[in-house]
Protein backbone atom coordinates (compact mmCIF):
# COMPACT_ATOMS: atom_id res chain seq x y z
CA UNK A 1 0.00 0.00 0.00
CA UNK A 2 3.08 2.26 0.99
CA UNK A 3 4.41 1.57 -2.38
CA UNK A 4 0.76 2.56 -5.02
CA UNK A 5 0.62 5.48 -2.44
CA UNK A 6 3.77 6.90 -4.53
CA UNK A 7 2.32 6.54 -7.89
CA UNK A 8 1.22 9.64 -9.57
CA UNK A 9 -2.72 10.33 -9.25
CA UNK A 10 -2.98 6.93 -6.84
CA UNK A 11 -6.31 8.51 -5.66
CA UNK A 12 -7.99 8.44 -8.62
CA UNK A 13 -6.76 5.06 -9.76
CA UNK A 14 -7.94 3.27 -6.56
CA UNK A 15 -11.13 3.57 -7.88
CA UNK A 16 -10.32 2.57 -10.86
CA UNK A 17 -11.67 -0.79 -11.51
CA UNK A 18 -9.71 -1.72 -14.52
CA UNK A 19 -6.33 -0.64 -12.92
CA UNK A 20 -7.29 -2.48 -9.76
CA UNK A 21 -7.60 -5.81 -11.93
CA UNK A 22 -3.89 -4.72 -13.20
CA UNK A 23 -2.81 -4.15 -9.47
CA UNK A 24 -4.04 -7.20 -8.30
CA UNK A 25 -2.11 -9.08 -11.24
CA UNK A 26 0.98 -7.69 -10.50
CA UNK A 27 0.62 -8.57 -6.81
CA UNK A 28 0.28 -12.01 -8.13
CA UNK A 29 3.25 -12.21 -10.55
CA UNK A 30 5.50 -10.47 -8.17
CA UNK A 31 5.21 -12.64 -5.16
CA UNK A 32 3.73 -15.79 -7.13
CA UNK A 33 5.71 -18.14 -5.46
CA UNK A 34 4.24 -16.87 -2.25
CA UNK A 35 0.64 -17.03 -3.27
CA UNK A 36 0.49 -20.75 -5.13
CA UNK A 37 1.82 -22.67 -1.96
CA UNK A 38 0.60 -23.22 1.05
CA UNK A 39 -0.80 -21.82 3.49
CA UNK A 40 -0.83 -18.51 1.09
CA UNK A 41 -2.43 -20.56 -1.47
CA UNK A 42 -5.78 -18.93 -2.71
CA UNK A 43 -5.78 -15.86 -0.12
CA UNK A 44 -4.33 -13.47 -2.93
CA UNK A 45 -7.87 -11.88 -3.89
CA UNK A 46 -8.37 -11.74 0.14
CA UNK A 47 -5.23 -9.59 0.27
CA UNK A 48 -5.74 -7.51 -2.50
CA UNK A 49 -9.23 -6.64 -1.81
CA UNK A 50 -8.33 -5.65 2.07
CA UNK A 51 -5.66 -3.40 0.96
CA UNK A 52 -7.88 -1.94 -2.23
CA UNK A 53 -10.34 -0.96 0.74
CA UNK A 54 -7.73 0.67 2.52
CA UNK A 55 -6.23 2.78 -0.40
CA UNK A 56 -9.71 3.98 -1.11
CA UNK A 57 -10.29 5.60 2.78
CA UNK A 58 -6.75 6.80 2.65
CA UNK A 59 -7.46 8.63 -0.92
CA UNK A 60 -10.74 10.44 1.08
CA UNK A 61 -8.49 10.94 3.88
CA UNK A 62 -6.17 12.62 1.81
CA UNK A 63 -8.36 14.71 0.49
CA UNK A 64 -9.62 15.90 3.50
CA UNK A 65 -6.35 16.49 5.22
CA UNK A 66 -2.93 16.29 2.82
CA UNK A 67 -1.64 13.24 4.40
CA UNK A 68 -1.06 9.55 3.90
CA UNK A 69 -1.14 7.33 6.91
CA UNK A 70 1.60 4.04 6.03
CA UNK A 71 2.90 1.15 7.65
CA UNK A 72 0.33 1.58 9.99
CA UNK A 73 -0.58 -0.99 13.16
CA UNK A 74 -0.78 -0.08 16.25
CA UNK A 75 1.96 3.11 15.70
CA UNK A 76 2.24 4.50 11.97
CA UNK A 77 4.55 6.60 9.75
CA UNK A 78 2.45 9.53 7.96
CA UNK A 79 3.72 11.21 4.67
CA UNK A 80 2.82 13.92 2.48
CA UNK A 81 4.05 15.73 -0.90
CA UNK A 82 1.33 18.37 -0.86
CA UNK A 83 1.21 20.38 2.68
CA UNK A 84 4.28 22.10 2.26
CA UNK A 85 3.93 24.69 -0.91
CA UNK A 86 6.85 25.03 -2.90
CA UNK A 87 6.99 28.63 -2.15
CA UNK A 88 7.98 27.24 1.38
CA UNK A 89 10.15 24.89 0.18
CA UNK A 90 12.40 27.76 -2.08
CA UNK A 91 12.13 30.13 0.84
CA UNK A 92 14.24 27.34 3.40
CA UNK A 93 16.80 26.85 0.69
CA UNK A 94 17.41 30.78 0.54
CA UNK A 95 17.66 31.21 4.30
CA UNK A 96 19.77 28.10 4.75
CA UNK A 97 22.02 29.58 2.51
CA UNK A 98 24.31 31.42 4.55
CA UNK A 99 25.04 28.54 6.73
CA UNK A 100 26.39 26.88 3.54
CA UNK A 101 28.00 29.78 1.92
CA UNK A 102 30.72 29.76 4.73
CA UNK A 103 34.64 29.38 4.33
CA UNK A 104 35.69 25.57 3.42
CA UNK A 105 37.45 24.87 6.60
CA UNK A 106 36.83 23.21 9.76
CA UNK A 107 36.56 26.24 11.83
CA UNK A 108 32.97 27.46 9.92
CA UNK A 109 32.09 23.90 7.98
CA UNK A 110 31.20 21.35 10.62
CA UNK A 111 31.39 17.88 9.07
CA UNK A 112 29.81 15.13 11.41
CA UNK A 113 32.27 13.58 12.43
CA UNK A 114 32.80 9.97 11.32
CA UNK A 115 30.72 10.49 8.53
CA UNK A 116 33.74 10.20 5.93
CA UNK A 117 32.96 14.26 5.05
CA UNK A 118 29.80 13.44 3.65
CA UNK A 119 27.45 15.02 6.40
CA UNK A 120 27.55 18.71 6.83
CA UNK A 121 25.99 19.93 10.01
CA UNK A 122 24.29 23.23 9.72
CA UNK A 123 22.23 22.76 12.71
CA UNK A 124 23.17 20.23 15.36
CA UNK A 125 21.88 19.69 18.89
CA UNK A 126 24.67 17.55 19.84
CA UNK A 127 27.45 20.40 19.97
CA UNK A 128 26.72 22.98 22.46
CA UNK A 129 24.25 20.84 24.67
CA UNK A 130 23.08 21.00 28.42
CA UNK A 131 26.26 19.03 30.14
CA UNK A 132 25.82 17.92 33.60
CA UNK A 133 28.14 19.76 36.27
CA UNK A 134 29.35 22.09 32.90
CA UNK A 135 26.11 24.28 32.02
CA UNK A 136 24.80 27.06 33.59
CA UNK A 137 21.01 26.94 34.11
CA UNK A 138 18.69 30.06 35.29
CA UNK A 139 16.56 28.22 37.64
CA UNK A 140 14.28 31.90 37.72
CA UNK A 141 12.49 33.46 34.45
CA UNK A 142 12.44 32.34 30.90
CA UNK A 143 15.24 33.38 28.38
CA UNK A 144 13.44 35.09 25.84
CA UNK A 145 14.52 35.49 22.34
CA UNK A 146 15.21 38.63 21.91
CA UNK A 147 17.55 39.00 25.55
CA UNK A 148 19.17 35.34 24.94
CA UNK A 149 22.38 37.29 24.13
CA UNK A 150 23.00 39.44 26.99
CA UNK A 151 22.05 36.53 29.06
CA UNK A 152 25.60 34.73 28.08
CA UNK A 153 27.62 33.28 31.41
CA UNK A 154 24.80 33.33 33.47
CA UNK A 155 22.73 30.96 35.95
CA UNK A 156 24.07 28.48 38.30
CA UNK A 157 25.51 24.95 37.24
CA UNK A 158 23.42 22.58 36.57
CA UNK A 159 24.26 19.46 38.85
CA UNK A 160 24.65 15.86 37.38
CA UNK A 161 20.87 14.15 38.23
CA UNK A 162 21.02 11.54 40.69
CA UNK A 163 19.38 7.09 39.92
CA UNK A 164 16.02 8.97 41.32
CA UNK A 165 15.51 11.37 38.46
CA UNK A 166 16.29 8.64 35.65
CA UNK A 167 13.54 6.27 36.22
CA UNK A 168 10.30 8.14 36.14
CA UNK A 169 8.30 8.43 32.77
CA UNK A 170 5.36 7.75 31.58
CA UNK A 171 5.75 7.67 27.55
CA UNK A 172 8.86 4.87 27.33
CA UNK A 173 8.44 1.28 28.48
CA UNK A 174 12.61 1.84 28.96
CA UNK A 175 12.44 4.61 31.05
CA UNK A 176 12.73 2.68 34.04
CA UNK A 177 15.81 1.39 32.76
CA UNK A 178 18.23 4.04 34.39
CA UNK A 179 21.19 2.90 31.88
CA UNK A 180 19.02 4.52 28.84
CA UNK A 181 19.03 7.73 30.39
CA UNK A 182 22.32 10.12 30.06
CA UNK A 183 23.08 11.61 33.26
CA UNK A 184 25.86 14.13 31.34
CA UNK A 185 24.26 15.06 28.53
CA UNK A 186 20.49 16.63 27.16
CA UNK A 187 19.94 17.78 23.79
CA UNK A 188 18.55 21.21 23.99
CA UNK A 189 14.78 22.26 22.45
CA UNK A 190 13.75 25.91 21.94
CA UNK A 191 10.29 26.69 23.25
CA UNK A 192 7.13 27.55 20.47
CA UNK A 193 3.93 29.08 21.59
CA UNK A 194 0.77 29.46 19.85
CA UNK A 195 -0.15 32.98 18.86
CA UNK A 196 -3.18 33.07 17.09
CA UNK A 197 -3.01 30.71 14.19
CA UNK A 198 0.86 30.75 14.17
CA UNK A 199 3.26 29.38 15.74
CA UNK A 200 6.25 31.37 17.31
CA UNK A 201 9.50 30.50 18.24
CA UNK A 202 10.05 32.19 21.70
CA UNK A 203 13.70 30.69 22.99
CA UNK A 204 16.86 30.37 20.75
CA UNK A 205 17.56 27.47 18.72
CA UNK A 206 20.61 26.01 19.90
CA UNK A 207 23.19 26.31 17.04
CA UNK A 208 21.14 29.13 15.22
CA UNK A 209 22.65 32.66 16.06
CA UNK A 210 18.63 34.95 16.68
CA UNK A 211 20.13 37.85 14.69
CA UNK A 212 22.34 36.50 12.04
CA UNK A 213 19.91 33.66 11.02
CA UNK A 214 16.55 35.53 12.22
CA UNK A 215 15.11 35.00 8.53
CA UNK A 216 15.34 30.85 8.73
CA UNK A 217 13.88 31.43 12.80
CA UNK A 218 10.44 32.70 10.66
CA UNK A 219 11.12 29.93 8.18
CA UNK A 220 11.59 27.00 10.50
CA UNK A 221 8.47 28.29 12.33
CA UNK A 222 6.29 27.89 9.29
CA UNK A 223 7.60 24.35 9.27
CA UNK A 224 6.72 24.07 13.22
CA UNK A 225 3.67 24.49 12.01
CA UNK A 226 2.88 22.22 8.73
CA UNK A 227 4.60 19.60 10.98
CA UNK A 228 1.84 20.00 13.86
CA UNK A 229 -1.19 18.27 11.69
CA UNK A 230 1.15 14.99 11.14
CA UNK A 231 2.43 14.82 14.74
CA UNK A 232 -1.15 15.19 16.16
CA UNK A 233 -2.72 12.35 14.24
CA UNK A 234 0.09 10.27 14.58
CA UNK A 235 0.27 10.70 18.50
CA UNK A 236 -3.24 9.96 18.60
CA UNK A 237 -3.28 6.95 16.70
CA UNK A 238 -0.67 5.09 19.30
CA UNK A 239 -3.47 4.98 21.29
CA UNK A 240 -6.25 3.84 18.84
CA UNK A 241 -4.27 1.57 15.87
CA UNK A 242 -5.77 -0.44 13.43
CA UNK A 243 -5.00 -3.54 15.09
CA UNK A 244 -3.76 -6.83 12.96
CA UNK A 245 -5.42 -7.66 9.97
CA UNK A 246 -5.51 -11.48 10.28
CA UNK A 247 -6.03 -13.37 13.68
CA UNK A 248 -3.08 -15.35 14.37
CA UNK A 249 -5.57 -16.85 17.00
CA UNK A 250 -7.64 -18.77 14.07
CA UNK A 251 -4.20 -20.41 12.36
CA UNK A 252 -4.55 -24.07 12.57
CA UNK A 253 -3.92 -26.80 10.97
CA UNK A 254 -5.57 -29.15 8.51
CA UNK A 255 -4.50 -33.08 8.69
CA UNK A 256 -4.15 -35.18 5.48
CA UNK A 257 -4.37 -38.86 4.04
CA UNK A 258 -1.79 -40.48 4.25
CA UNK A 259 -1.12 -40.90 0.38
CA UNK A 260 -1.45 -37.32 -0.02
CA UNK A 261 1.57 -35.34 -0.30
CA UNK A 262 1.67 -31.80 2.39
CA UNK A 263 4.07 -30.67 4.46
CA UNK A 264 3.81 -27.67 6.47
CA UNK A 265 3.46 -25.60 5.06
CA UNK A 266 3.86 -25.34 0.95
CA UNK A 267 7.73 -26.72 0.53
CA UNK A 268 9.25 -25.71 3.67
CA UNK A 269 11.38 -28.37 4.45
CA UNK A 270 10.70 -30.79 7.57
CA UNK A 271 14.38 -29.62 9.65
CA UNK A 272 12.78 -25.92 9.78
CA UNK A 273 10.00 -26.96 12.05
CA UNK A 274 12.44 -28.83 14.50
CA UNK A 275 14.86 -27.35 17.45
CA UNK A 276 17.96 -27.40 16.66
CA UNK A 277 18.51 -30.30 19.30
CA UNK A 278 16.84 -32.91 16.82
CA UNK A 279 19.71 -32.30 14.40
CA UNK A 280 22.90 -32.43 16.49
CA UNK A 281 25.39 -35.66 16.01
CA UNK A 282 25.41 -38.40 18.64
CA UNK A 283 27.86 -37.16 21.13
CA UNK A 284 30.44 -39.18 22.31
CA UNK A 285 29.60 -41.89 25.25
CA UNK A 286 25.84 -41.46 24.20
CA UNK A 287 23.55 -44.60 24.70
CA UNK A 288 23.09 -46.51 21.67
CA UNK A 289 19.64 -48.10 23.26
CA UNK A 290 18.29 -44.78 24.34
CA UNK A 291 19.42 -42.69 21.32
CA UNK A 292 17.94 -45.64 18.84
CA UNK A 293 14.27 -44.97 21.30
CA UNK A 294 15.05 -41.07 20.38
CA UNK A 295 14.99 -41.48 16.76
CA UNK A 296 12.25 -43.56 16.93
CA UNK A 297 9.89 -41.26 18.60
CA UNK A 298 11.38 -38.43 16.20
CA UNK A 299 10.54 -40.36 13.53
CA UNK A 300 6.96 -40.65 14.78
CA UNK A 301 6.78 -36.73 15.59
CA UNK A 302 8.02 -36.38 11.89
CA UNK A 303 5.76 -38.62 10.35
CA UNK A 304 2.98 -36.56 12.59
CA UNK A 305 4.12 -33.07 11.36
CA UNK A 306 4.13 -34.36 7.55
CA UNK A 307 0.71 -35.31 7.30
CA UNK A 308 -0.86 -31.69 7.73
CA UNK A 309 -1.15 -28.54 6.24
CA UNK A 310 -1.49 -24.96 8.10
CA UNK A 311 -4.42 -23.32 7.43
CA UNK A 312 -4.55 -19.85 7.61
CA UNK A 313 -7.76 -17.90 8.02
CA UNK A 314 -8.65 -15.10 4.93
CA UNK A 315 -7.71 -11.56 6.11
CA UNK A 316 -10.71 -9.62 8.46
CA UNK A 317 -12.83 -7.48 6.32
CA UNK A 318 -11.76 -4.04 6.16
CA UNK A 319 -14.02 -1.83 8.17
CA UNK A 320 -13.76 1.50 7.45
CA UNK A 321 -13.33 4.53 10.05
CA UNK A 322 -16.23 6.97 11.06
CA UNK A 323 -14.69 10.25 9.25
CA UNK A 324 -16.24 12.10 12.82
CA UNK A 325 -13.50 9.58 14.32
CA UNK A 326 -10.51 10.12 12.13
CA UNK A 327 -7.82 11.28 13.81
CA UNK A 328 -7.48 15.34 14.69
CA UNK A 329 -4.95 17.27 13.03
CA UNK A 330 -4.91 20.00 15.54
CA UNK A 331 -5.39 17.84 18.79
CA UNK A 332 -1.78 19.24 19.76
CA UNK A 333 -2.72 23.02 19.21
CA UNK A 334 -5.55 22.54 21.56
CA UNK A 335 -4.39 20.71 24.07
CA UNK A 336 -1.15 22.23 24.70
CA UNK A 337 -2.26 26.00 23.82
CA UNK A 338 -1.29 27.53 26.89
CA UNK A 339 1.73 25.64 27.63
CA UNK A 340 3.08 25.12 23.89
CA UNK A 341 5.60 22.95 22.88
CA UNK A 342 9.04 22.13 22.83
CA UNK A 343 11.08 21.29 19.60
CA UNK A 344 14.78 20.22 18.86
CA UNK A 345 15.55 21.41 15.60
CA UNK A 346 18.62 19.99 13.57
CA UNK A 347 19.76 21.00 10.07
CA UNK A 348 22.40 18.66 7.85
CA UNK A 349 23.60 17.93 4.04
CA UNK A 350 24.43 14.63 2.98
CA UNK A 351 26.78 15.81 0.19
CA UNK A 352 28.42 12.93 -2.39
CA UNK A 353 31.20 13.91 -4.75
CA UNK A 354 32.94 11.97 -7.73
CA UNK A 355 35.64 11.07 -5.17
CA UNK A 356 32.97 10.09 -2.85
CA UNK A 357 30.00 8.73 -4.65
CA UNK A 358 27.93 6.60 -2.43
CA UNK A 359 26.60 7.46 1.25
CA UNK A 360 26.93 3.57 3.27
CA UNK A 361 23.22 4.41 5.03
CA UNK A 362 22.49 5.11 9.21
CA UNK A 363 22.03 2.57 11.64
CA UNK A 364 19.17 1.48 13.56
CA UNK A 365 18.40 3.87 16.03
CA UNK A 366 15.89 5.72 18.27
CA UNK A 367 15.94 9.22 18.45
CA UNK A 368 17.81 10.80 21.73
CA UNK A 369 18.32 9.53 24.92
CA UNK A 370 15.32 8.70 27.36
CA UNK A 371 16.06 11.93 29.37
CA UNK A 372 15.34 13.92 26.11
CA UNK A 373 12.17 12.67 25.85
CA UNK A 374 11.52 12.87 22.33
CA UNK A 375 7.80 11.79 21.48
CA UNK A 376 7.72 11.99 17.74
CA UNK A 377 10.28 13.32 14.68
CA UNK A 378 9.17 15.09 11.49
CA UNK A 379 11.37 15.10 8.32
CA UNK A 380 11.70 17.73 5.67
CA UNK A 381 13.58 16.61 2.56
CA UNK A 382 13.78 19.81 1.03
CA UNK A 383 16.43 19.87 -1.52
CA UNK A 384 17.72 16.78 -3.51
CA UNK A 385 20.23 17.05 -6.59
CA UNK A 386 21.62 14.19 -8.52
CA UNK A 387 21.08 11.57 -6.07
CA UNK A 388 19.56 7.80 -6.77
CA UNK A 389 16.18 7.37 -4.24
CA UNK A 390 16.40 6.89 -0.49
CA UNK A 391 14.43 5.13 1.81
CA UNK A 392 13.73 5.59 5.61
CA UNK A 393 13.62 1.70 7.05
CA UNK A 394 11.62 0.84 9.78
CA UNK A 395 11.22 -1.64 12.67
CA UNK A 396 9.89 -2.13 15.42
CA UNK A 397 9.16 -4.13 18.59
CA UNK A 398 6.70 -7.04 18.97
CA UNK A 399 4.79 -8.73 21.88
CA UNK A 400 6.23 -11.86 21.92
CA UNK A 401 3.50 -13.74 24.55
CA UNK A 402 0.94 -14.59 22.57
CA UNK A 403 3.18 -15.91 20.10
CA UNK A 404 5.06 -17.92 22.65
CA UNK A 405 1.87 -19.86 23.83
CA UNK A 406 0.88 -20.88 20.66
CA UNK A 407 3.19 -23.55 19.65
CA UNK A 408 3.49 -27.18 21.09
CA UNK A 409 6.19 -28.48 21.99
CA UNK A 410 9.43 -27.74 19.29
CA UNK A 411 6.57 -27.01 17.16
CA UNK A 412 7.38 -23.70 15.94
CA UNK A 413 8.90 -23.70 12.03
CA UNK A 414 5.54 -22.53 10.71
CA UNK A 415 4.91 -19.21 13.29
CA UNK A 416 8.81 -18.51 11.67
CA UNK A 417 7.81 -18.87 8.08
CA UNK A 418 4.90 -16.76 8.62
CA UNK A 419 6.17 -14.12 10.34
CA UNK A 420 9.58 -14.03 9.09
CA UNK A 421 11.31 -14.42 12.29
CA UNK A 422 13.59 -17.01 13.61
CA UNK A 423 13.96 -18.90 17.00
CA UNK A 424 16.49 -16.73 19.39
CA UNK A 425 16.53 -13.46 17.04
CA UNK A 426 15.50 -9.90 18.50
CA UNK A 427 11.56 -10.04 18.91
CA UNK A 428 11.83 -6.67 15.97
CA UNK A 429 9.50 -6.34 12.66
CA UNK A 430 10.53 -4.87 9.58
CA UNK A 431 7.66 -2.68 9.20
CA UNK A 432 8.74 -1.20 5.50
CA UNK A 433 10.22 1.51 4.43
CA UNK A 434 9.19 5.05 3.18
CA UNK A 435 10.14 6.68 -0.24
CA UNK A 436 12.34 10.28 1.26
CA UNK A 437 11.65 12.23 -1.92
CA UNK A 438 12.25 16.02 -2.38
CA UNK A 439 9.62 17.78 -1.14
CA UNK A 440 8.35 14.94 0.84
CA UNK A 441 7.18 16.30 4.79
CA UNK A 442 7.37 12.65 6.80
CA UNK A 443 6.46 12.14 10.58
CA UNK A 444 6.17 8.92 13.10
CA UNK A 445 6.68 8.41 16.56
CA UNK A 446 9.52 7.88 18.56
CA UNK A 447 8.52 3.93 18.82
CA UNK A 448 9.99 2.96 15.83
CA UNK A 449 13.79 2.14 14.95
CA UNK A 450 14.90 4.00 11.83
CA UNK A 451 17.81 3.99 9.35
CA UNK A 452 18.69 5.90 6.25
CA UNK A 453 19.40 3.44 3.39
CA UNK A 454 22.16 3.71 1.24
CA UNK A 455 22.19 5.92 -1.79
CA UNK A 456 24.87 6.95 -4.52
CA UNK A 457 24.85 9.76 -7.26
CA UNK A 458 23.16 9.22 -10.38
CA UNK A 459 25.65 11.03 -12.74
CA UNK A 460 28.73 9.97 -10.63
CA UNK A 461 30.78 12.68 -12.31
CA UNK A 462 29.13 15.16 -10.83
CA UNK A 463 28.52 16.10 -6.88
CA UNK A 464 25.09 15.44 -5.59
CA UNK A 465 23.19 16.24 -2.22
CA UNK A 466 20.27 15.52 0.51
CA UNK A 467 19.06 18.36 2.65
CA UNK A 468 17.09 17.80 5.30
CA UNK A 469 15.38 19.57 8.58
CA UNK A 470 14.44 17.48 11.39
CA UNK A 471 12.36 18.48 14.13
CA UNK A 472 12.49 15.75 17.25
CA UNK A 473 8.78 16.78 19.40
CA UNK A 474 9.86 16.94 22.96
CA UNK A 475 6.69 15.39 24.85
CA UNK A 476 4.42 18.18 25.93
CA UNK A 477 2.90 16.33 28.81
CA UNK A 478 6.96 15.99 30.32
CA UNK A 479 8.75 19.22 29.69
CA UNK A 480 12.33 19.43 29.91
CA UNK A 481 14.91 21.99 30.53
CA UNK A 482 15.19 24.51 27.47
CA UNK A 483 16.98 27.30 25.78
CA UNK A 484 14.52 29.34 27.85
CA UNK A 485 16.30 28.17 30.94
CA UNK A 486 19.94 27.95 29.75
CA UNK A 487 21.92 30.63 28.10
CA UNK A 488 23.70 30.32 24.83
CA UNK A 489 27.17 28.74 25.56
CA UNK A 490 28.86 29.74 22.30
CA UNK A 491 31.48 31.87 23.53
CA UNK A 492 32.07 33.60 19.99
CA UNK A 493 28.43 34.54 20.52
CA UNK A 494 28.76 35.99 23.22
CA UNK A 495 31.65 37.86 22.52
CA UNK A 496 30.61 39.74 19.24
CA UNK A 497 28.00 41.02 21.87
CA UNK A 498 30.68 42.01 24.18
CA UNK A 499 32.39 43.71 21.20
CA UNK A 500 29.39 45.49 20.78
CA UNK A 501 28.00 46.47 23.37
CA UNK A 502 30.23 45.80 26.28
CA UNK A 503 32.52 47.72 28.43
CA UNK A 504 35.46 45.91 26.52
CA UNK A 505 34.38 47.64 23.31
CA UNK A 506 36.91 50.23 23.94
CA UNK A 507 39.75 48.01 23.77
CA UNK A 508 42.02 47.46 21.00
CA UNK A 509 41.16 44.01 18.56
CA UNK A 510 44.62 41.89 19.90
CA UNK A 511 44.11 42.87 23.55
CA UNK A 512 40.37 42.21 23.32
CA UNK A 513 40.78 38.56 21.82
CA UNK A 514 43.27 38.00 24.84
CA UNK A 515 40.97 39.04 27.25
CA UNK A 516 38.90 36.61 25.71
CA UNK A 517 41.03 33.65 25.00
CA UNK A 518 41.58 33.61 28.81
CA UNK A 519 38.20 33.12 29.32
CA UNK A 520 36.60 29.55 30.34
CA UNK A 521 33.08 30.05 30.21
CA UNK A 522 30.96 30.45 27.88
CA UNK A 523 32.44 27.33 25.84
CA UNK A 524 34.51 27.56 22.95
CA UNK A 525 34.23 25.55 19.83
CA UNK A 526 37.12 23.27 20.88
CA UNK A 527 35.96 22.57 24.31
CA UNK A 528 32.23 21.94 22.73
CA UNK A 529 33.50 19.34 20.00
CA UNK A 530 35.62 16.96 22.48
CA UNK A 531 32.31 17.09 24.30
CA UNK A 532 30.17 15.54 21.33
CA UNK A 533 32.41 12.92 21.13
CA UNK A 534 31.97 12.03 24.40
CA UNK A 535 28.00 12.40 23.56
CA UNK A 536 28.36 10.41 20.24
CA UNK A 537 30.22 7.55 22.32
CA UNK A 538 27.25 7.80 24.80
CA UNK A 539 24.84 7.65 22.44
CA UNK A 540 25.92 4.62 20.44
CA UNK A 541 26.44 2.73 23.60
CA UNK A 542 23.18 3.60 24.19
CA UNK A 543 21.68 2.10 20.87
CA UNK A 544 24.11 -1.16 21.57
CA UNK A 545 22.11 -1.38 25.00
CA UNK A 546 18.93 -0.65 23.51
CA UNK A 547 19.35 -3.93 21.25
CA UNK A 548 21.02 -5.98 23.95
CA UNK A 549 17.84 -5.41 26.05
CA UNK A 550 15.46 -6.33 23.73
CA UNK A 551 13.23 -9.26 23.94
CA UNK A 552 13.84 -12.17 21.88
CA UNK A 553 11.31 -15.21 20.53
CA UNK A 554 12.04 -17.99 22.07
CA UNK A 555 9.54 -20.88 21.26
CA UNK A 556 9.40 -23.96 23.87
CA UNK A 557 11.87 -26.78 22.70
CA UNK A 558 11.49 -29.24 25.72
Amino acid sequence: MNQLTDKPEWRRKVFDETIIKRWKNEIVNDHGPQFRREPLAGKAQGFTIQCIDELQEKAKMFEETGMVMVLDVEALVIKSDSIVEEELRLALISAVKPLEEVPNDDKFKDWHPGSDGKVLNLVHPSLFPLVYGRTKVRSHGEIGLKDCLIAAGSGEVAPQPDNEETVHSSTFYYARKSHLWSKKFQWLPCEIKFVGDEVKITSYINNLHPLRHEHLYSVIEKFIGKALPLWSCGIQRLDNGIGPRISIEKLGFEYVEDDKEGTLPGDMELEQNLPDDRHREKSEGSDEDIEDSDSEMDRSEDSELEDRLLCMPQPRAFRPTDPNEWPSDDFLRKKYAKEGLQVIIKLANIMLTPEKPRYGGGSWHVEGQLNEKICATALYYYDCENVTDSYLAFRGQIDTEDLHEMPGQGDYGYLEYLFDIEQHSDAMQDRGRVLTRQGRLLSFPNVFQHRVAPFSLVDPSKPGHRKILALFLVDPGERIISTANVPPQQKDWWAETLRDTGALSVLPTELFEAVIDEVVDPMDLEEAKELRLELMDERKGLQETFGNDLNTFNFCEH
